[in-house]
Order: structure tokens, then sequence, then C-alpha cells
């Protein structure tokens, strides 16, 4: 199960879409099968899938509540396989950061999606202050458990972040997948780190002066000047995780 506070910000994002709970879901490399069991007794009509059979290490753990469909070695590498348009809302609860690369799993996102669908992801917010002054200082990412180690085969290193989730790279991809951020959610901000908020002030300066530098044409101009409105949200940088809505185009 994800973290008790990312699987309650997930659901509370789901439940304000449009037509919840009358929805088609699919929740990608589904774990346990916790959110996906919640939104399908709310009335969903949900599917799982499972990247392997040991699932994030789940292979003696509780299997799938009955009546939730969990298919089986649904590498998010490759194309999924479900066809054109098959869900009305696609769910990546802590999964793209454990991948060798999500940019496969967008697009499939994007082509499995309805017009007018919603994908939820959530994953380690490293654009979060506090994680920007930890790499500044160590050049490492503000991880929750321990870093890769040398220790793990090839084959572990799926169960661990192995691939920190880029927000302005992501934000790209969306845009290739047909989609575009609706919303960003705080899942849990630290109190401790509020201090960082004092740089508030320089770090919208820059990232102003930043995304107009780049600018190349009307259509590329329009990109960063999303960019910039969604980096320099709150919640951008204070939740502890990156939790968006996008929305595929009617």
């Amino acid at each position: 199960m994800p973290q008790k506070h990312v699987f309650e910000a997930v659901l509370r994002a789901a439940r304000r879409l449009p037509g919840y709970p009358k929805l088609r879901v699919l929740d990608l490399s589904a774990g346990r099968g916790e959110i996906a069991a919640t939104l399908a007794g709310d009335g969903c009509d949900v599917r799982g899938t499972h990247f392997r059979a040991d699932d994030y290490k789940l292979a003696n753990a509780a299997a799938p509540p009955p009546g939730i469909a969990i298919d089986p070695d649904v590498d998010l590498t490759r194309p999924l396989p479900y066809g054109n348009a098959a869900f009305d809302l696609v769910i990546l609860c802590e999964v793209a950061e454990h991948l060798p690369t999500y940019i496969p799993v967008i697009a499939e996102i994007g082509r499995v999606l309805a017009p007018s669908g919603h994908l939820i992801l959530s994953t380690p917010n490293v654009a979060r202050l506090h994680s920007r002054w930890h790499f500044f200082w160590t050049g490492t990412h503000k991880l929750i458990r321990r870093r890769v180690g040398w220790d793990l085969t090839p084959d572990d290193l799926y169960a661990y972040h192995i691939t920190p989730v880029d927000f302005p790279l992501l934000h790209t991809l969306l845009r290739q997948a047909g989609l575009s951020v609706e919303r960003l959610e705080v899942t849990r901000f630290k109190w401790k780190h509020a201090w960082l908020f004092l740089l508030y002030p320089f770090i919208w300066l820059s990232t102003r002066l930043e995304t107009r530098r780049h600018r190349s044409g009307s259509g590329h101009a329009a990109g960063e000047e999303d960019l910039f409105r969604w980096m320099t949200r709150p919640a951008m940088l204070g939740s502890e995780q990156l939790l968006l809505t996008a929305r595929k185009a009617t």
C-alpha cells in the first residue's frame, strides 16, 4: 500500500473528477490493490495490473480483493495490452520512479485514455524545496528510503527509486500524449521545512527568467508559460509527493 497520506490524496483527487464514480479505471502496477478496491467499492469499473509476479516484492502478500481484475506481467516499458480510449481514468501511483524510463508509459496512457479522460500520477517530488536544498548541499536527491546500493542485483533495481521524475520532462511528455496538467495536490507538507518558503521570491524570479529565456516560437512559448505556472505553485514547492491530475483533450 502507498503511504496513508498518498493513498488518501489519490482518492480525493479521483473522487472530484467529473462523472465519478461511473468511470472505467486502470490502476497501473496496483500493488496489493488497495486503491483499486476502494474505487471499485465506490462504484467504478476497475482493472489493475502487476509489472511482474512479485510486483514490489509482494509475492507473499495477500491476494488482491475478490472481484478486482489484476492482469499479471504488464510491462510498463512496452505497449499496454488495452484498446484505444478504453478507460476514463488511469492511476499511476508511486510507480514511475521505479521504471528504467517512464517515457513509454506516459505515451501509452494517452492512447488508452478516452477523450476528456484523466490521469492521476503520484511520485516523490524532487522539485520540492526541501529536496532542492538537499541536492544543493549533497548532490543527491532527498529520498524516503535508502538509495540504490551496490548490494542489489539488476533484477532488484525496480524495487527502488531509480528514475526520479523530472517535472519539466513529464510536462512535455504529457503534452505529446495529448494531456495537459489540470491540478496539483498537496499530499503532505512538513512544517519544519516552511522556512524554505522565504526563498520563494528568488525562486519565482529565477523560474520566470528561465522559462522566458528558452522561448522560441508561439507554441513553445505557450508551453514555457504553462510550465512556469506549475513550477511556482505552492503544491510543487511544498508537497512531499508530486500529485497531479492531467486531462486528455476532447
